[in-house]
Formats: structure tokens, sequence, C-alpha cells
């Protein structure tokens, strides 16, 4: 039985974005009079630390794929609070990987030049943390042969971008054609099926030089096994019992590539989350403390997690 975690630090922005929501006014300083919190900064700050206090209490060790604008916000204007959870992160034996600079939802559209601006911006910020980055993850999955040529280029050594579910894919479309009727444009792209089509096993890309590393699916109509579908209550397309049966295959499988988002682990009012978000994000109606409590017994119950680049170590040049 093998176990890899990876963990995308996709912060707020991103799922107003994803809901097709306007964001409201910045809030204030949590510094200041007001107890409001930022947007920006959650995952970082908040949400970050809460999976390295339970990574470490199963003996996980986790690829984090970290937004260069957000670790550069980071330090230009939050004083290097996240940037610190990101150093507690390698201290604890975590791998940081690229997650793009801008985290465009749009990134494969992008001439190459600028794609790989992009990139090396992300992969420079990491190194000044001291990690030495060689994974990349798309922005939502959606990737092509010139994206992943620029982070070959860069020396590294596997991608992960891939999810071979169809049935997320087909349900994808569904809610963005519902969201367009409703005039809310997403920003996520109707494009990308190859990447949901693609083998389930981790293979070699000969044509760019790098190893593919996809996120784990069910046996059965090939269902994301992420944190979105195990942690909470009932998660999207699913019944309660339906979600504890997924739970149960995950807990089992051989090879599990078990791929979490920070806001797994939101606290919808201790964060000050924006209520029309809540109501998007369905695993966000289940508390937090199921949620850990359940993260920690799937990685228990395996015997912990290695970071993708541990368990590729040997592969890579």
């Amino acid at each position: 039985m093998s176990t890899l975690v990876s963990l995308d630090l996709d912060d707020l922005g991103c799922y107003f974005g994803i809901h097709g929501l306007d964001q409201p006014e910045p809030d204030s300083d949590p510094d200041s009079d007001s107890q409001s919190l930022p947007r920006r900064g959650l995952a970082l700050e908040h949400w970050l630390p809460r999976f390295l206090d339970v990574f470490e209490a199963t003996k996980t060790r986790a690829t984090i794929f970290v937004i260069g604008s957000d670790l550069e916000h980071d330090l230009a204007e939050r004083g290097g609070r996240g940037a610190e959870q990101l150093v507690r992160a390698m201290g604890q034996g975590h791998e940081l990987a690229n997650h793009s600079h801008a985290h465009a939802y749009d990134f494969h559209r992008l001439p190459p030049a600028q794609i790989a601006e992009d990139i090396a911006r992300c992969d420079a910020l990491l190194r000044s943390l001291g990690a030495r980055p060689r994974g990349f993850r798309a922005p939502g999955y959606t990737h092509d042969a010139t994206m992943l040529m620029q982070v070959a280029a860069l020396g590294y050594g596997y991608d992960s971008s891939v999810l071979p579910s169809p049935t997320y894919f087909a349900a994808k479309l569904g809610i963005l054609g519902l969201r367009r009727l409703q005039g809310r444009r997403s920003v996520s792209q109707a494009t990308g099926l190859r990447a949901f089509l693609a083998p389930t096993n981790v293979h070699y890309l000969p044509e760019v030089g790098l190893w593919e590393v996809p996120v784990s699916v069910s046996r059965s109509l090939r269902l994301p096994l992420t944190g979105t579908f195990l942690l909470g209550d009932a998660p999207p397309m699913l019944t309660r019992l339906q979600a504890e049966s997924l739970r149960r295959e995950a807990a089992r499988k051989a090879h599990l590539h078990v791929e979490l988002h920070a806001i797994d682990l939101a606290d919808p009012e201790a964060d000050g989350i924006d209520p029309r978000i809540v109501a998007a994000q369905r695993e966000l109606a289940t508390p937090l403390a199921r949620r850990i409590e359940r993260l920690g017994d799937l990685l228990n119950t395996r015997g912990g997690g290695l970071s993708i680049g541990r368990m590729m170590a040997r592969h890579m040049r």
C-alpha cells in the first residue's frame, strides 16, 4: 500500500472566480481595530497550518503546490507570515512545488514565452525560501505539451496536472452551462478533456521528458479521490452513503494519490468566509473538526503518506 499526498494552496479569490462571483470590497487589516480577516492570505496563514498539524500527527510528508503571486503578496504585504508556514513545512519534511505564479485558469492559452516567465517567477520565489522545486501542477488541471515543455526546461522531473475523471469533467461542463444561464461566468475552462481521459497510473511523457503523476480516482465512475469528495458529509453528486463508501475505497486502495485543497480545512465562521462561497463549497457545511478527523483517520489507516518528489526520486534525473 502506497500513499501520496498533495496539497494545493488555492486562496479564497480562486473560488470567487470558479463560482462566477464578484468579490466584495477588500477587508481591513486584522491588526487594526476591525476583527475581520483578509480574504487574501487565508490559505497560507490559516489553512496551511491546520494541514501541517494533521500531517505531523499522522507522520505524513506531503507535496505542497504554491501559487507564486500569493507568496509574493505575503512577502510584500503580510510580513511574510505565510512564508513562515512554508518554511515550517519544509522543516517538517514537506516538498514545495510550483502551481504557477498567476494561477490563471486560461494559462494554457498564453504564448509559450509568457508561460515560461510565469512558471520561472514562481520557481524563483520558492527558491528564495530555500526550496528546490521539482514538480508542477497546472491551474484547473488544464495543460498541454507546450506548457509541460516549459516546465521541463526548468529541470523539473514531474508534472501532476492530470485528474483522470471524465465524470468530473462532464459535471463541470454542466455546472458551467448552468452558471451561464444564471448570468455568472466562471473562470474555469471547458477545455482540457485529454487530462480527464488520461491513464490513471504514473507514466512517463517522453515527448517532454517528465513523469506524470495523476490524482487518484475511484474504480466505479472514476470519481476524484480528493478532499472535496472524501472529507465532507455529502460531496458533490453523492449521497451520504455513497460518500462513506468512497472513503472506504480510499482507505484500502493499493495506490492512492489524494489531492487536497487548502479550503478543505477552512472554518467558515472563524475565517470570515463569504456565505456565497460557503454555499457553493459543499464540504464547508461539514464541521471543521469532522473534516480534520476524517483526514487524520484516512492517513493513519494508510500509515501516513509521502510527497511526490520523495516517491519519484529514483526515477528523476
